[in-house]
């Protein structure tokens, strides 16, 4: 979700960019006290998440730090990668947590404006709101200057590893 927040954030071009915390005050029209209520639920979870990816982060990096290893097992690859796992698990969860507790500091119309940027949030991209963040298709439009993302700019997906070599 962070991820999607900051997406907002940033596919607007008109618009200077904000932090979150910014955005979803405004947006919901937060008192003094809902917004030093949810700065502690946003620091508590900004840490967790840091956490989270650092764990991941380090976890993969061993991962790749094997590439290169003869007697790296798939029994050592599999318990690496179920750590990874667990982590994105933990990760998801600490994400869905992060807006149930901005759902109990709001009143009941602030409740519904949460729900819609969620909702907005989640299905942007959808639509023909935007491109599809994960489909196979993943292109964007040209933009000045900038050259061309996806299979229009060398005839493969550039998201897509190359084929073998033969």
């Amino acid at each position: 979700m962070n991820g999607i927040l900051l997406f907002l954030l940033l596919d607007k071009p008109d618009r200077q960019s904000r932090p979150p915390r910014v955005f979803i005050t405004q947006q919901l029209g937060f008192d003094e006290n809902q917004k030093k209520e949810f700065k502690d639920i946003d620091e508590r979870h900004h840490r967790k998440m840091k956490n989270i990816d650092n764990r991941s982060m380090g976890l993969k990096k061993y991962l790749f730090n094997k590439l290169g290893e003869i007697d790296f097992t798939d029994k050592e690859l599999d318990s690496v990668t179920v750590l990874i796992g667990e982590l994105s698990r933990k990760r998801e969860k600490e994400i869905f947590n992060y807006f149930k507790e901005i759902e109990k500091v709001c009143n009941k119309e602030q409740k519904s404006k949460l729900e819609a940027i969620l909702s907005g949030a989640l299905n942007h991209g959808r639509n023909g709101m935007g491109p599809e963040r994960n489909g196979p298709d993943r292109m964007r439009p040209e933009r000045d200057g900038h050259e061309p993302m996806g299979p229009e700019r060398d005839g493969r997906d550039p998201m897509r590893p190359p084929p073998p070599r033969q």
